[in-house]
Parts: C-alpha cells; sequence; structure tokens
C-alpha cells in the first residue's frame, strides 16, 4: 500500500472526465494490435519532463520515490496522455555493476532541470566481460537504485494503475542486451569494437549481456507482469550499427524479444539515433513486436520528414503500429506551431499504411516549453478515426 497513490486515488477515483469514446488503456492497446480507435493515441515519453512539470528538482527526487511517483502521476492527471511513462535514469540500468564507494565518480548531477551525466563503467572489452563473468550486478544489485528506488517506484505506479481499474497503462522500460553492451562501455567504443576485436570475443560479451537481461526478465515476470503490467517499451541499442554488424550481433536482442512477448501482451522497441532502414526492417520480422518508437532517419538519407514517415509506415503496414512526432528537438526548441505541424504530417502520412502513436523516437527534455507538450496532444486529440 503506498500512501502517494492513495493520496491520489481520493482525487481522482470517479472525478475523472473521459477522453473520447475508449479508455487510454482501450485505445493504446487497439492501436498496437493494428485496430482502429476513436482518436489517434498520445503517449509522449515523458521520463524526466514530468518531473520539472510537477514542480520538482531532478536531484530533489533522485532519492525520494514518492516525489518521483507523485510528478508521474500529476503530470498525467493534467494532461490525461494515453500512458504514464515510469521515470527513469541512467543509474537505474547501471549502479548494480558498481560497488557503493565507486558510485559517486560514475554520476554526476548538474542543474535543477538536467538530466544525470554518467562515466562507463568498463574501458576495455576485457573489463566488460570480466563485469558479467564475475556477476557483479548479482553482488552489488541488492542496495542499488534499481533495488531501492527504480523497483518500488515501478511498483507504485502499477498500484495506480490497478487501483483505478485500468483506465490507463504504465509504460515499464527494459534495456535490451545491445543496450546494455552499449551503455557499459559508450557506444562509440562498442562499435569500434566490432571491427576491431576478434568477433568471437565480442559474440561472448553480448553473450554475457544477454545472459543477465534474460535473468532480468525472469525480475520483470514476477515483479511487473504478476502486479498488472502490460505495455513494455525494450529500450534497443545498436542504433549506430551498418548492416552487416546488425546481421552478425542482431541476434542477442532477437533472443531476448522472443522471452520478453512471451510474458507481456504489448511490447515495443525504441530505437533512437541514426537507425539505418536494415534495422526498421529487422524489427518487422522478430515476431511479437507491435509498434516502434523510432527516431531520425540515417544521415545518408535524402529524406524529408514526410517521405520518412511514409516510407515506415509502408514498411510496417499489417505489420507493426508506428510510434513518431515530433523529434525531440522540435519539442524543445520549436514553436507549438510547428509542433502542430509536424504531429498533423505524421498522422497523414501513417494512417493510410498502419496504426500510429504520438510519440516522439526520444524522451522530451526537460526544458522543452509546457505549451509544445500540449501542442502534441491536442493535435492529435483533434484528429478523430
Amino acid at each position: 500500500m503506498s500512501k502517494v497513490v492513495d493520496e491520489w486515488m481520493g482525487r481522482l477515483k470517479g472525478k475523472l472526465k473521459p477522453v473520447g469514446e475508449m479508455t487510454h488503456w482501450e485505445r493504446m492497446a487497439a492501436a498496437f494490435e493494428l485496430k482502429p480507435t476513436d482518436m489517434v493515441p498520445v503517449a509522449p515519453e515523458l521520463d524526466y519532463w514530468q518531473i520539472t512539470y510537477a514542480g520538482y528538482t531532478h536531484p530533489e527526487i533522485y532519492n525520494d520515490v514518492d516525489k518521483t511517483t507523485d510528478a508521474c502521476i500529476r503530470t498525467w492527471a493534467d494532461l490525461r496522455t494515453d500512458a504514464i511513462w515510469m521515470y527513469v535514469d541512467i543509474s537505474h540500468q547501471i549502479e548494480h555493476f558498481i560497488p557503493a564507494e565507486k558510485r559517486p565518480e560514475h554520476f554526476i548531477h548538474r542543474g535543477p532541470n538536467d538530466y544525470l551525466l554518467f562515466k562507463p563503467i568498463a574501458k576495455t572489452l576485457d573489463e566488460a566481460i570480466a563485469l558479467y563473468e564475475e556477476r557483479t550486478f548479482e553482488k552489488y544489485g541488492p542496495g542499488s537504485r534499481p533495488a531501492t528506488h527504480y523497483t518500488p517506484h515501478m511498483l507504485q505506479l502499477l498500484e495506480f494503475q490497478e487501483k483505478m481499474d485500468r483506465v490507463v497503462p504504465i509504460i515499464v522500460g527494459i534495456g535490451t542486451p545491445s543496450n546494455f553492451a552499449e551503455t557499459i562501455v559508450e557506444v562509440q567504443k562498442f562499435v569500434r569494437w566490432t571491427i576491431t576485436e576478434p568477433k568471437a570475443k565480442l559474440k561472448h560479451y553480448l553473450d554475457l549481456a544477454l545472459g543477465e537481461r534474460l535473468e532480468a526478465l525472469d525480475f520483470y515476470a514476477e515483479h511487473a507482469r504478476k502486479n498488472g503490467c502490460e505495455f513494455v517499451c525494450l529500450f534497443g541499442g545498436a542504433r549506430t550499427w551498418g548492416p552487416k554488424q546488425l546481421e552478425e550481433f542482431g541476434y542477442a536482442d532477437k533472443a531476448f524479444v522472443d522471452k520478453a512477448v512471451k510474458i507481456f501482451p504489448h511490447v515495443f522497441w525504441h530505437i533512437c539515433g541514426h537507425n539505418l532502414p536494415q534495422a526498421m526492417e529487422a524489427l518487422t520480422r522478430w515476431d511479437g513486436i507491435q509498434a516502434v518508437q523510432y527516431d531520425m532517419p540515417y544521415y545518408s538519407q535524402k529524406l524529408s520528414w514526410p517521405e520518412w514517415f511514409e516510407s515506415v509506415a509502408r514498411l510496417f503496414a499489417g505489420k507493426r503500429c508506428a510510434m513518431n512526432a515530433p523529434t525531440t528537438q522540435l519539442a524543445c526548441h520549436g514553436t507549438a506551431a510547428e509542433v502542430k505541424a509536424m504531429v498533423r504530417q505524421f498522422i497523414e502520412c501513417t494512417l493510410p499504411h498502419t496504426t500510429a502513436v504520438i510519440m516522439p523516437g526520444c524522451e522530451i527534455d526537460s526544458f522543452s516549453p509546457l505549451e509544445n507538450v500540449k501542442a502534441m496532444i491536442d493535435t492529435a486529440r483533434e484528429h478523430r478515426s
């Protein structure tokens, strides 16, 4: 039982006006299942943004689970998006690999609105392999933020979801093997190693990352799925891999997906950065993924945004729900009118071919103006199916 959840239940239960003819949950599920919706769902990855929107600073909520949960629910209650993203920062992903006395040197707190920065925890491939072979995540896990902050926050939001009779789904994010393999050492190092290191050694590292991630899914099955979680975002890595690298090393993520989709009904893939068309095509072949949150085309592609939206929608037709618009850069630095225009472009280019969810390719920056976030929500609500 959570005090912060009970307080919000008292304010919201039975007092919310419907948004459209479907509930938020029904709207998201229908889009994922490629079925008609009353309006285009809108579920931006608010993450850090919802913390400052609720009046907190990032350092303030860093060690306060109740304030973190309060910020997520408060933001949803005001804006009524079609899903609530749980808050995640980089310490939730890698702190369990680091002994307590060394953690301060790896995580950097800056200003009240700034993301938590981090320093990689391995400099060489041998060091990265040792982290897994020595099972440091098991040794340091119990006192780390995944256990002390991430999990309680997740459970509080899932408690809210269930007590609200599943009006709105909670989105739980889970890092994939490639995401962890890259994060621990830095993306650019890992990509370099795919060329300079022996393939067998690199695959051994990926196999170790896969093993830990498959074990993590057992945790999510016990603590997330059994507490009502159905919507899961798989945070993909491989955002700068070329076609040959995808072919050689994509097997680890595929094995991870195969297990995840057996646990959760609604799974989608997050791929941000300079993703190649080959990566998008691979995601249409991986059974069970219902939707893809994708970002910008590769720089070498001479495509306008409408052309990119349509090409992805055609690729996903009959296979996947497309999730995009506006760009995170436009949401932060553009005008409300520009945000509305890009959301309309995405809807117009996507709906003739597949279902759509308004969801920028990555998390909304903390410095993004409120009017821009409202613009993307309002534009989605204007489009009736």
